[in-house]
């Protein structure tokens, strides 16, 4: 079973024009600064 995040930004920050433009309507997010926040979504 595939596994989707739907993670929430500011949309000064990253907007719902900036996912679509994006290449296959996915991106990284880089700066998750909460360990168990960020361990959880590595897995």
């Amino acid at each position: 079973m595939t596994q989707y995040w739907l993670l929430k930004s500011e949309p000064t920050t990253f907007s719902l024009d900036d996912l679509m433009k994006a290449p296959r309507q996915t991106t990284c997010w880089e700066g998750v600064r909460n360990y168990q926040a960020r361990n959880f979504l590595k897995s």
